[in-house]
């Protein structure tokens, strides 16, 4: 558990991860030293599912870095899977009604709040600590929903209301999709919605979280209320990295 991740996200402290979906312990030394604040670990659109934590987990806890998990949907498998292998916290994506959140609190929190079953055992040490970690998990393993449709923003008011959620999280890319609008793009009418977003989460003391597609986003979204921020992915920045090392080494000929 990294509860002082958990105490940021609900003091709305900002924080900024990067995307993992290259499921190697490599990637993950790498990323756990580049110096943000946690790890979006991606198991809905990689190959990340939970049986693949077991190798990567381990490479990112030398560094003490948090690993926010994305499962690939609402599945009570795949999310007890996640948090008994020991991951930092719960990312459900598309969560697009009151009903769908519970179904999430459920899977992801230990009664009296949800139905999670005891049997954590990479996440207690091979229960060395399982008391201490089944007393805490709940407070200190946070649960983020993603809102990624214009029926999960009509229904946020319900959704937010509900207890055990941490945090509140756009998919801008499929709300503007959704929306009828082009993504990657700040249009009024998601402006709008975050709005919309912004004020059921302060009234229920959640915090609100974006994917950033460009740096020069950031201010806006800062204004707007979002402090759980990501932006770029590991595929990214070795595509970025090694262009801008072809593309200086091609120069450096032309100019000999």
């Amino acid at each position: 558990m990294h509860p002082e991740f958990a105490r940021k996200l609900k003091s709305r402290t900002p924080v900024i991860g990067v995307w993992m979906q290259i499921p190697h312990p490599m990637v993950a030394e790498t990323l756990a030293q580049s110096g943000a604040d946690f790890i979006l670990l991606d198991g809905e659109h990689a190959p990340v599912p939970p049986d693949a934590l077991i190798s990567v987990l381990p490479a990112i806890d030398r560094f003490a870095m948090p690993v926010l998990y994305r499962v690939r949907n609402n599945s009570t498998e795949l999310i007890k899977g996640a948090l008994d292998a020991g991951v930092s916290g719960i990312m459900v994506p598309m969560v697009n009604s009151a009903a769908e959140a519970k179904a999430a609190v459920d899977a992801a929190k230990y009664p009296p709040l949800g139905r999670r079953g005891a049997g954590p055992w990479r996440a207690s040490g091979y229960y060395l600590e399982e008391s201490t970690y089944m007393a805490r998990s709940n407070e200190d393993v946070p649960l983020v929903l993603q809102i990624e449709t214009k029926e999960a923003v009509a229904a946020v008011e319900e959704i937010a209301a509900l207890p055990g959620i941490a945090a509140l999280f756009v998919g801008p890319y499929d709300l503007c999709l959704s929306m009828g609008l082009q993504p990657g793009k700040i249009h009024p009418e998601l402006v709008a919605a975050y709005k919309r977003l912004g004020k059921a989460a302060r009234k229920h003391g959640l915090a609100m979280g974006i994917d950033v597609a460009s740096i020069d986003y950031v201010p806006t979204y800062r204004d707007l209320g979002f402090s759980l921020m990501t932006h770029g992915l590991d595929t990214q920045h070795l595509i970025d990295g090694s262009r801008r090392v072809a593309s200086t080494f091609k120069d450096a000929f032309g100019a000999g």
